[in-house]
């Protein structure tokens, strides 16, 4: 995986706003990478990051991350049933370049 894009996806995330989600696919547009592509940084270095606020499109995590990611929601007052995340707590592509560009360090530009 590029170091530089790995490293944007998880500073992307970090910039994720407490009590809200977004999607692999906005993380990807912001980015420059594919939904999948954000999914497997998060897989392989999404531990030290909030990861529970990255779900799918429909607000689902994978099954064996939703009983932490839970405990994680409440905690913030992220709205959800037992199984995903209300899209009122999702943030959109327009505000999440936003807090990019406004304060994001991206680890590309020298």
């Amino acid at each position: 995986m590029d170091e530089v894009v790995v490293e944007r996806v998880l500073r992307i995330v970090e910039l994720v706003p407490e009590c809200h989600v977004v999607n692999y696919g906005t993380v990807g547009l912001v980015a420059g990478c594919s939904p999948r592509y954000v999914g497997r940084v998060m897989k392989e270095f999404g531990s030290n990051v909030s990861w529970w606020r990255v779900v799918n499109a429909a607000g689902v995590l994978p099954e064996a991350l939703l009983p932490t990611a839970r405990e994680h929601w409440d905690d913030e007052g992220i709205p959800h049933t037992h199984e995903k995340v209300s899209r009122s707590a999702f943030v959109d592509v327009d505000d999440l370049e936003e807090l990019w560009r406004t304060h994001g360090i991206d680890p590309g530009s020298s």
